[in-house]
């Protein structure tokens, strides 16, 4: 006998017991279905006007072989009947007849039994909002509910979704900036999906595109989050520009906390950080150089854009891998209801911008591209000393296709690139002669999908690609530096709203990145193109990072918010792994309706670093990454304020205090290497920093007069044991005070002037005084001894890091527009002219510094160069 286990014993029993249960469940169907059928079978007609409820329940008996039962008390109250159907069947008559009574029906054998529908005590409403004329989607609309006193705002995407307390009905208020609110009844039995159309405001006072915001609602009192500016693409277009047509960097740089660099030199530096420490996304794809033309143009074509987001402190659980702040920026979808477009010409650069429908409705295209004219217009103009054939283009593309009511699939492009050949004084000693090119290269597609009613997600692939080559001579000295990112992204995103005052984020996010950096410097000027650098030939570095986040967002009560958020990383190279959790707390309190404050503190590593050298003679900039020698970036910081809007909405202000912490800092040694160097850790050192500051800012939102005023306090200091003896010294682009304003004036329906106003201290640089006779190279570095780096006293330099600061910064830009609408028979033509002005009073700011050595004294001194002290240009542009 072969003995059965106890297993196999309990898996016969189970086996029949799963034959018989469908057995029965194949029974009872056939039961359902034939009783389903015998009721089908019976018609009725009917045609009463205003009988009560009772006389068409008699009426109907008297056509059926069912009687109906129920109680004396569910059919009191109901209105009377007004009905004209003829030979309908009887469950459809049923569900005609019971609609609108919260009534439902079952037979149970010869009677019709009405009861109570069970109404639920909750229901959800969501569901997506649109702009009425392109069918995009409208980012951080508003749903709000007067008599509830609760509300909404759309996320990236669009969708909403706010659970409220059953009702019979209820009144709904959408609005959004820039179009009329809408006020709405809504009714519904059970969870229902609405989409809401909003149209534009054409009234006179508001189509003024220099009005920054026709905001009413307090979301910079209300939301949960320090340190987060939005911008609008009124905002954008509202600042002058030397592009003509609004610039999303320049509007960056006149807010409070973030600065520029110097005239000529790109990125921008938010709290004591580098530019290589800002999350630059577009459409969730990271971009990792955000300028053209030196920084005076951003990478962003304006006609594109749809908004844009500035995080410097309480980020978002979501949101990593850079330590300073977060640029979001979103394309705009193109319009699936009707063909549209712009044409810009201008004297800086000149774009096209094209969009419409491929099936009305369902989906959408838009085209964007411009190149600047720049080596165009200024060549004739150049002279020997001085000579440049720089230009820029970029390219925006974008496909929205709804594939159903709950699935919406995005195809967006990004590609741009800048090249120069430059050179001033090339015939001296001291002349600057050098050729760059850079540019990025982006695809994203995302998938949005709705689970439900309180459930949406958003899928992401992210490809992209960035590369930056630069080689330079100088004083006798040859130097080339490369870099290279290669990014491959996947990452999925789910909010649950279990209410409208709870909303719950989680997702997991993936990274593949291939590095590729690379360096050479020789004491002569290079003859040989042999001796470059070829990117095909510089080993790869490649590393993987894998994060998941979970955050809690909470109203407590009517005045006190809690958002609580954990996201941890998982970097791993050949090498070296490293793994952190990084929370993220940020806390709101109602001090009356107008008026709150905000505290959040937030931890963030960053796994890829830019180097710098603190006195090199060009922007010497190169990606690395993570490894067992360069440890991740890390930073802590805490930031807080107090926030006030004035006059229902018309002023917002805030002050606002931060104080951020940086580990694993690093920098070049800023001495000189013979052969090409991929193994660039050997020539860093490592340190920390730490900023703090103040940061108040006013803005005016509606009227003929708008714009804004930032004053910045900071203070931003480096310590490297190996560099300065070990004490600590100022960043180099730590500027003690920042005073930003940005005005716009509205003279009538046409004319428009806009104002930038900027004044900042001198930013820091290091003088070597030390006489060329004694030894000292303007080459080599004072500051570092190679011998003794790892004693901090042990140097014989007494030469203080960024112990000189240039003169204080101060410009005024100036924009003069004249627009006009006119119809040629159904087409609308928008057109403007715009006139800016760069620099009106042409002050000689440094665009940058070098060493050079004084010809009688044999001093070095710091030679300040200032570049085109003004800039004018001319923009012509049509929409239609």
């Amino acid at each position: 006998m072969i003995p059965i286990s106890e297993n196999a014993y309990f898996g016969k029993v189970y086996s029949k017991a799963t034959v018989l249960f469908f057995l029965c469940f194949i029974y009872l169907s056939k039961s359902v279905l034939a009783q389903e059928n015998k009721i089908s079978k019976y018609r009725v007609s009917i045609s009463v006007n205003n009988v009560p409820f009772q006389e068409v329940l008699t009426n109907i008996e008297s056509q059926i072989p069912f009687k109906f039962a129920y109680g004396t008390e569910l059919i009191q109250g109901q209105k009377k009947i007004s009905l004209s159907i003829s030979d309908v069947s009887l469950p459809d008559f049923l569900t005609i007849l019971l609609h609108d009574t919260y009534l439902s029906y079952s037979f149970v054998g010869n009677e019709i039994v009405l009861q109570n529908i069970v109404l639920p005590a909750k229901i959800t409403l969501s569901g997506y909002i649109k702009d009425s004329r392109t069918g995009e989607s409208l980012i951080g609309s508003s749903i709000y509910i007067p008599s509830l006193g609760v509300g909404t705002i759309t996320n990236n995407y669009g969708f909403y979704s706010l659970t409220i307390p059953y009702a019979d009905s209820a009144q709904v208020e959408i609005s959004y900036v820039g179009y009329k609110s809408q006020v709405k009844k809504i009714i519904a039995h059970s969870n229902l999906t609405i989409p809401f159309i909003l149209e534009h405001n054409y009234e006179k006072e508001e189509i003024n595109n220099l009005i920054i915001s026709k905001d009413k609602r307090d979301d910079n009192v209300t939301k949960n989050q320090t340190a987060l500016i939005q911008m609008s693409s009124e905002m954008i277009v509202g600042s002058p520009s030397i592009s003509g047509n609004g610039d999303v960097m320049t509007s960056l740089q006149m807010l409070p906390g973030v600065q520029a660099g110097l005239d000529g030199s790109p990125g921008y530096y938010v709290r004591g950080g580098n530019s290589g420490q800002n999350l630059i996304l577009l459409d969730e794809a990271t971009l990792y150089n955000p300028s053209h033309l030196f920084g005076f143009v951003g990478i962003f074509n304006t006609p594109a854009i749809q908004h844009a987001d500035l995080m410097k402190g309480g980020f978002p659980a979501c949101y990593g891998d850079e330590i300073s702040s977060v640029l979001d920026v979103a394309i705009k979808d193109g319009s699936n209801q009707q063909l549209g477009g712009g044409l810009q010409l201008g004297t800086i650069s000149s774009g096209l911008t094209f969009y419409g429908p491929f099936k009305p409705g369902k989906s959408s295209f838009l085209f964007s591209a411009r190149r600047s004219m720049v080596d165009l217009i200024l060549h004739p103009i150049f002279n020997q000393n001085y000579f440049t054939n720089y230009y820029f283009y970029d390219v925006n593309g974008k496909l929205n296709f709804q594939l159903t009511n709950k699935d919406h699939l995005f195809l967006s492009l990004y590609a741009g690139r800048d090249n120069n050949d430059y050179s001033i004084d090339s015939s001296s000693t001291g002349g600057i002669n050098y050729y760059m090119h850079f540019g990025n290269t982006a695809f994203t597609l995302r998938w949005n999908h709705q689970y439900s009613a309180k459930i949406f997600s958003n899928t992401s692939l992210i490809y992209n690609q960035y590369h930056q080559f630069l080689s330079a001579t100088q004083e006798g000295y040859f130097a080339q530096l490369y870099s290279g990112i290669r990014d491959i992204n996947a990452k999925t995103d789910l909010t649950f709203y279990p209410s409208p005052r709870h909303k719950i984020n989680t997702g997991v996010n993936y990274l593949y990145q291939i590095l590729y950096p690379a360096s050479l410097s020789e004491k002569i000027a290079a003859t040989d193109s042999t001796h470059g650098i070829n990117p095909d030939n510089i080993p790869p570095q490649t590393s993987t990072r894998l994060a998941v986040y979970l955050s809690d967002n909470i109203m407590l009560n009517r005045r006190f918010n809690a958002y609580l958020g954990i996201r941890v990383p998982f970097y791993q190279k050949y090498e070296a792994s490293y793994l952190y959790v990084e929370p993220r707390i940020s806390l709101l309190y109602m001090l009356n309706a107008g008026t709150s404050v905000k505290v959040s503190y937030s931890e963030m590593h960053q796994y890829i670093h830019l180097v710098q050298s603190f006195n090199s003679s060009f922007p010497a900039e190169i990606w690395i990454g993570s490894s067992q020698v360069v440890l991740p970036q890390s930073s802590r910081e805490i930031s807080g304020g107090l926030y006030r809007n004035f006059n229902k909405n018309v002023f917002q202000t805030s002050l606002e205090f931060y104080y951020r912490e940086m580990k694993n800092q690093l920098l070049f040694k800023g001495v000189t290497a013979p052969v090409i160097s991929n193994n660039i850790e050997n020539d860093l050192i490592f340190g920390k920093g730490w900023s703090y500051g103040a940061e108040f800012y006013i803005r005016k939102n509606r009227g003929k007069l708008t714009g804004w005023l930032a004053y910045s306090l900071s203070y931003a200091n480096q310590q490297f044991d190996s560099l300065n003896l070990g004490n600590a010294f100022p960043l180099a682009y730590d500027r003690r005070h920042l005073l930003d304003i940005s005005l716009a004036y509205a003279f009538t329906a046409h004319w428009k002037i806009a104002a930038n106003l900027f004044v900042a201290s001198g930013r820091a640089f290091t003088l070597n005084s030390l006489s060329a006779s004694s030894g000292s190279n303007p080459g080599s570095n004072p500051l570092y001894d190679e011998e003794n780096n790892n004693n901090p006293g042990g140097g014989s330099s007494t030469v203080e890091a960024n112990n000189y600061r240039l003169t204080p910064y101060n410009r005024l830009d100036l924009s003069l527009i004249y627009s006009k609408s006119r119809s040629i028979g159904r087409i609308q033509l928008e057109t403007e002219w715009i006139l800016s002005v760069y620099n009106v009073y042409a002050r000689q700011n440094t665009s940058f510094a070098y060493r050079t050595i004084d010809p009688s004294t044999k001093q070095v001194i710091a030679n300040q160069v200032s570049f085109i002290p003004i800039i004018p240009s001319l923009t012509y542009s049509v929409k239609f």
